[in-house]
């Protein structure tokens, strides 16, 4: 029953059943156990404290007496600060307290979640007692990490508490024991400069804490480090040269002295690639303190590829003979481009790039015993060569780069099938061209997380070029995960509480909660509700029901914009651009601004649909408090879509403002939303100018004896202006003249995507209006008597202004149609003049690809514009049957 419950994901049926099964045997430590974990499903930490404390009454086990713990303390993160200051955490401490007083504490767990309370309340200082106490006499003589992580957690508690001098001397101990953890060196460094500035010296006290309180006592320590790595005969270790690199920077950053004692940045970079330049991480390594070298990178250049022994005047000197060596000289070249040796013109970038893709091909001779799951050795000059052909489109809009980049790339692909980087670049290509890259075997097969980190990379394109059934596919496999996280997470949770491991409760939590309040799972959600109301409605009684199954309060917003959280992996696609050229953190923060500000359009359209869907169960009169008014208020359906239509028309005169131009990120940056499409083919416009249709419908059967079509008529006109523009918009062809040649035009495609979405809605709309006037058609086709022949008249004369809007919808459905025929894909290759280069086979498959692309696109398209002239079909019998 319990697992019933659990895949109908009603945890709180769980915690009812064992309710009343621990009502019937309290004294049944399986059940209550039960019954926490059922608690721990709901997220009641109240319940499962009070059911802890009611196991451990059973059954005295420790594990039951931390269950009760660790509840308080998730109560205290879920609380005010001061509430978690004042009651919870206090309460906890005393609790873990006693247990250390009665000498019962058995678990390394029990002992680390008292540091964490002690932490939480701010107490370091009895945390560092206790460290010093019963956690050093716990972990005495234990090996490895445990040891360390006594000693780090010292440390910790010690550098917070600004007594660097044993911080200090701890890291050091630490720093010997293990030369190649990273963190342990910057707070070192932290430790040690944080003595400098206070000159601290130590006295009779502390004369045997074994720190380095000078930055000369840390020069020594840092080379004693390095000397100890020369000296070895096999692998050498990272960590002590990055140190001193890191050293030389922070020294400089001070304008201190003692940075002449060391090596010249030039000679420390120099010395860091020829011990490492064949690790792939070398590049990320040092790629941060490049610009140290300031005038001297063009020597440290020459001198690096004179090493490297691969400048001979024949091309087969050019070649690397071995993996090691190419690697060495790809992070040549990827420092180069990092140091802007790239800046080059556009023919010097071709040049380049065509040398760099000849590395490429005969550098995969030396990986033909590789697996088909590992990389290519050669694969990065192909990368290089990718960003270079960028470059020049940036520079020069040349479309027949872009096409010649994923010739380059669906070749690359070939010999390395599982090079994430290359499927990724392509798939940001392909989008750019208006193709959709999973539908021609660009598979990037994201699991679980990655639907929320990378799943940006597939959701945007497969709208943007129309490919419904994709769209719809993802969302749906997406929204599953999300849907599932909660479950999912809640069987963690349960696990860290079986075994012990207090911390990763409260890390499951905020797992959860992240998210929870993702920006990808509000954007899911809303997409999906447009996704089905494009897809799912052919005639209105369907769109009812679709948007009955959506259960949307057009009321009450529910998303919670102040705690949204951009959870998107904008670092995962290879970069070795200059700094200036990176994705910025402002760029950064203004995608996230402009996929919330696309999010909330999307959200009040949703809404705005959804109120005008509601407003023909309201009572004839508008002034009347209707039945369905939600949350007991006051307001109707028709104050909410006054006030959504109010809000939707501030929201896009806002976004017409702000996005006058399209925005470009780098090429590892983000996607554009659709906004300035939105704004630029007057699709918004249109949309509220169906929703004041409704509204007018609204009122005007309010009461038949005060009708005036006017505003009805003005409408009608304003209509047709902006759906003459949208339709402007989607002929003006996919082929355009650009740089003396034809060239694809994507942003066609995505006015043509967004005129079927407008569609939609219109339909739906008017479907909603032809419901409202409803009432009006018996009164014009009976018999009227003088009195009432007046309102008979403006009855039928709305009817009439309502049946030619309606005739004008589907017209503009029929230009649509026609603006989308299968004849405007149907073109040669000659047409957009594509060169046979680098291969005229490989040429040829990628336009294959892309006509599919294409054909697919105007397909759905099509159909869906076939659907909504079907739902105007079913309109239209209704509102033409008036008296003759």
């Amino acid at each position: 029953m319990t697992m019933c419950y659990r895949e109908l994901k009603r945890p709180e049926m769980i915690a009812e059943a064992y309710e009343k099964a621990v009502k019937k045997e309290p004294g049944n430590e399986e059940l209550l156990s039960h019954l926490f974990m059922a608690y721990v499903r709901c997220g009641n930490y109240t319940k499962q404290q009070q059911t802890a404390m009611a196991l451990y009454k059973v059954a005295p086990k420790n594990p039951y007496y931390f269950w009760a713990v660790m509840s308080i303390v998730m109560q205290a993160h879920m609380s005010d600060s001061k509430l978690s200051c004042t009651m919870y955490l206090p309460l906890a401490e005393r609790m873990i307290a006693k247990m250390v007083k009665e000498n019962k504490l058995e678990g390394e767990a029990e002992l680390k979640l008292y540091i964490m309370v002690l932490e939480k309340s701010g107490k370091r200082q009895q945390a560092l007692d206790f460290v010093n106490g019963l956690l050093e006499a716990s972990f005495l003589g234990t090996p490895g990490s445990r040891w360390n992580f006594y000693l780090t957690k010292k440390a910790e508690l010690l550098l917070r508490m600004e007594r660097y001098s044993e911080s200090n001397a701890i890291y050091r101990q630490l720093l010997l024991d293990d030369p190649d953890q990273w963190q342990y060196y910057q707070d070192y460094f932290t430790s040690m400069f944080a003595l400098v500035d206070i000159n601290w010296t130590p006295d009779e006290t502390t004369q045997s804490v074994s720190c380095d309180y000078t930055v000369e006592l840390a020069l020594v320590f840092i080379e004693q480090g390095i000397a100890r790595e020369e000296a070895k005969s096999s692998k050498k270790l990272r960590g002590p040269y990055l140190a001193c690199l890191e050293l030389l920077q922070l020294l400089l950053k001070r304008n201190h002295s003692a940075a002449s004692r060391l090596a010249s940045p030039l000679e420390q970079i120099k010395q860091y690639f020829t011990i490492f330049g064949d690790k792939n991480c070398c590049f990320s390594d040092i790629s941060n303190y490049l610009y140290m070298l300031e005038s001297e990178t063009d020597k440290f250049l020459a001198d690096i590829l004179t090493s490297l022994g691969l400048n001979g005047e024949n091309t087969e000197d050019m070649l690397a003979k071995e993996p090691k060596i190419m690697q060495r000289h790809v992070c040549y070249l990827a420092v180069s481009r990092r140091l802007g040796k790239h800046c080059l013109s556009h023919q010097e970038k071709l040049r380049l790039a065509e040398e760099l893709i000849h590395r490429h091909r005969e550098g995969l001779t030396l990986g033909t015993d590789l697996l088909t799951t590992d990389l290519q050795y050669s694969d990065n000059y192909c990368l290089l060569a990718v960003h270079l052909l960028y470059d020049a489109w940036c520079e020069s809009g040349d479309q027949l780069l872009l096409w010649t980049i994923c010739a380059l790339l669906e070749s690359a692909l070939k010999s390395s099938p599982s090079n994430f980087h290359i499927k990724l670049l392509l798939t940001k290509i392909y989008s750019y061209l208006g193709i959709y890259g999973p539908s021609v075997g660009i598979k990037l097969e994201l699991r679980h997380i990655q639907f929320d980190t990378l799943g940006y990379m597939c959701f945007h394109p497969a709208l943007k070029v129309g490919h419904y059934s994709a769209w719809k596919s993802v969302l749906t496999e997406a929204l599953l995960f999300f849907s599932t996280n909660f479950k999912d997470t809640s069987e963690y949770i349960i696990s860290a509480y079986k075994y012990g491991s207090f911390t990763k409760v409260y890390e499951f939590v905020q797992f959860r909660q992240r998210l929870n309040d993702s920006l990808q799972f509000a954007l899911l959600n809303v997409e999906k509700n447009i996704c089905d109301l494009i897809l799912e409605t052919s005639n209105h009684q369907s769109a009812e029901k679709v948007l009955t199954s959506m259960d949307i309060d057009p009321i009450i917003d529910e998303c919670k914009w102040e705690d949204l959280r951009d959870n998107r992996d904008l670092d995962v696609m290879l970069t070795w651009d200059p700094p200036h050229s990176c994705l910025t953190h402002e760029q950064r923060h203004l995608s996230f601004t402009e996929q919330k500000q696309w999010l909330r359009l999307r959200n009040l359209t949703v809404r705005a649909l959804t109120a005008a869907m509601l407003l023909p169960a309201l009572p004839l009169s508008h002034e009347s408090t209707t039945s369905q008014a939600v949350n007991g208020g006051g307001t109707n359906m028709c104050d909410a879509l006054l006030s959504l239509h109010d809000q939707l028309k501030q929201h896009v005169e806002e976004l017409e403002t702000e996005h006058t131009c399209e925005r470009r990120y780098s090429l590892q940056g983000p996607f554009c939303t659709l906004i300035y499409p939105f704004v630029t083919g007057r699709h918004g416009a249109l949309l509220l100018q169906f929703l004041r249709v409704v509204q007018c419908c609204f009122f005007l059967q309010d009461d038949t004896g005060k009708l005036e079509t006017s505003d009805l008529q003005m409408l009608t006109l304003e209509i047709d202006e902006s759906m003459k523009l949208v339709i402007g918009r989607v002929s003006e062809g996919i082929i355009v003249e650009g740089n003396g040649q034809q060239q694809f035009s994507a942003s066609t495609l995505t006015q043509a995507v967004l005129a079927v979405e407008t569609l939609s809605h219109g339909c739906l709309l008017l479907g909603v209006c032809d419901k409202l006037l409803q009432p009006l058609r018996p009164v014009t086709g009976r018999k009227k008597s003088k009195k009432k022949e007046e309102t008979v008249q403006q009855a039928t004369q709305l009817l009439s202004e309502f049946s030619s809007l309606l005739v004008r919808m589907e017209t503009f459905a029929q230009e649509l149609l026609n603006a989308v025929s299968a004849d405007a894909i149907s073109m040669e290759m000659q047409q957009l003049n594509l060169k046979t280069t680098p291969s005229s086979d490989m040429i040829e498959d990628v336009w294959k690809k892309a006509q599919f692309s294409y054909s697919l696109s105007y397909k759905q398209i099509r159909d869906v514009i076939e659907t909504k002239r079907k739902y105007l079909a079913s309109l239209k019998p209704q509102s033409s049957k008036q008296p003759h």
